[in-house]
This record gives structure tokens, sequence and C-alpha cells, in this order.
């Protein structure tokens, strides 16, 4: 009758320790999981932030564009207009601007 009881606790003990060996098993697999959905997670979150910025950028560039439009456009307009000045009209304004040189600097 003691063998028996000792041979019962001998047979409880190795079931124990099969136990604890698939709970740590079963531990590990989740964490592996866990860590794999964690980085699917993250990779999918930096994806998402990484479109919403090329997006902002992309309105931002626009939004540029169309207010420098009409900067750029007056510009060329100023550029044609100084394009067509007649050489006589140059003769005048280099004249205006001597005469200023010389008025605050005196004789020079």
């Amino acid at each position: 009758m003691a063998k028996e009881a000792l041979d019962k606790v001998r047979e409880a003990e190795k079931k124990a320790l099969e136990i604890t060996a698939e709970a740590g098993q079963k531990a590990r697999d989740i964490r592996r999981d866990a860590e794999v959905l964690a980085e699917k997670k993250f990779r999918e979150i930096m994806t998402m932030g990484q479109k919403e910025s090329d997006a902002l950028k992309a309105k931002a560039v626009k939004e540029g564009e169309t207010l420098a439009e009409p900067i750029l456009a007056d510009g060329k307009n100023q550029g044609r207009k100084l394009e067509t000045l007649e050489v006589k009209d140059l003769g005048n304004a280099v004249n205006i601007i001597i005469e200023r040189i010389v008025k605050a600097d005196g004789n020079r």
C-alpha cells in the first residue's frame, strides 16, 4: 500500500512537471504572438502616420504654390515692363540717381 501511494505521488509530481512545462511553453507562445502582433500594429501605425504626413505636405505645397502664383505673375509682368523700357528712359533714371547721390554726398 505504501508503494502504491508512493507511485501515485511520483505520478502526480510527473504530471505536475508536465503541466508546468506546458504552461511555460504556452506563456512563451503567447508572449511571442503578442510581440509579433505589437510589431505589426506598430508598422501599421507608422505607415498610416507617414501617409498622413505625406498628405499634409502635399497640401502645404499646393497651398504655397497657389499663394505664390499671383506673386510670380506680378514679378513677370514687372520684368516685361522693365524689358520694354527705352534707353532714353534709362538715361533719365540714371541722371536722377546721379543727382541724388551728388546732393547727398557733395561733389562726387
